[in-house]
């Protein structure tokens, strides 16, 4: 590999697993979130580009071996990855707005994008991430992609348990009403 750590796949998955094993810690332990709460605003929010989307963002023009996909077909299977990432994304940020784990209890969100898919965020992270490393034909991109996604599961449990606490008998007919935490329900 090269001198620039910039252009090291090693470098951007290690900063994923490093701001990951934080947000781990910190949603496991309510301590720590209470303390979070109390972090400016704008801190999360780079704290959260810089560990979950810039890595995602940056693999792709990383070194390391690139996929067989004529580039007709990775143009166009990575747009629609993307325009569906940009569209569920913009969707579901309009509904719940930019922060919402730095809300109190508001009113849960059962309709719109969440009506069909119960974590679309997260949905739409795995749809950049997969729709950059098919664009970019970046092997390791791609291959990262797939447990960058599966990653949000331990996270989606964790906020899962929050929001039976917060929401209770609503959360529970909810989470019947929309099964799966990242599949979106089509009929």
């Amino acid at each position: 590999m090269s001198d620039n750590f910039l252009i090291d796949p090693v470098f951007w998955m290690g900063i994923y697993l490093m701001g990951y094993t934080i947000a781990i810690i910190v949603f496991s332990l309510p301590e720590l979130l209470n303390w979070v709460n109390r972090i400016p605003r704008p801190a999360i929010r780079i704290f959260t580009l810089s560990t979950f989307i810039v890595p995602v963002i940056a693999l792709p023009f990383t070194e390391g071996p690139r996929m067989e996909i004529p580039t007709p077909i990775a143009l166009i299977m990575g747009i629609i990855l993307l325009g569906m990432n940009f569209i569920i994304k913009i969707s579901a940020q309009k509904q719940i707005g930019i922060s919402p784990v730095l809300k109190g209890k508001g009113k849960l969100v059962t309709t719109g994008v969440y009506g069909i898919v119960r974590n679309p965020l997260y949905l739409s992270n795995g749809l950049l991430a997969m729709g950059m490393a098919i664009l970019f034909r970046s092997l390791y991109a791609f291959l990262f992609s797939i447990p960058y996604l599966l990653s949000y599961l331990p996270i989606i449990r964790l906020e899962e348990r929050d929001l039976l606490e917060k929401y209770g008998r609503e959360y529970l007919d909810y989470r019947k009403k929309v099964p799966w935490r990242m599949i979106p329900k089509l009929f």
